[in-house]
């Protein structure tokens, strides 16, 4: 019994058949980690991008007069900003003729799947200035 068990031990070890599959199964969660921390970052920065633009749009409407005070501009952001991100908090100023609206994001409005919790304790802030021509 010893012999037998001795020869396959040694043929199991020089044996390559199936490595490939035993790699396979190691390495393609980490694959999929990395994919799915590839796409969450992703999501953030596509969130950051909308949420500086709607913060210019607020910004340009009270500079050319749509827009007349910095409540109306804060609700402007809140309202364009409540599907990308319902839990931001926006903050706006106007002092020397500068409107200055800001956002405080939290990472967790904008990663659809939060698989990585590195990344889902994050606040992102965004801040945005226009001078007012009126």
């Amino acid at each position: 019994m010893g012999k037998r068990l001795a020869r396959f031990v040694r043929r199991a070890i020089k044996d390559n058949d199936g490595s490939m599959t035993i790699e396979a199964v190691i390495w393609i969660p980490f694959f999929f980690a990395f994919l799915v921390f590839v796409a969450d970052v992703s999501f953030v920065f596509f969130g950051q991008a909308q949420a500086y633009r709607i913060l210019q749009d607020a910004n340009r409407n009270l500079s050319i007069g749509r827009l007349e005070t910095e409540e109306e501009v804060e609700t402007y952001i809140d309202n364009a900003l409540a599907k990308l991100a319902p839990n931001a908090t926006v903050n706006s100023v106007i002092s020397n003729g500068t409107i200055t609206s800001s956002a405080v994001i939290p990472t967790t409005d904008l990663i659809p799947v939060g698989f990585i919790p590195g990344i889902s304790n994050i606040n992102i802030f965004i801040k945005s200035s226009h001078m007012v021509e009126y």
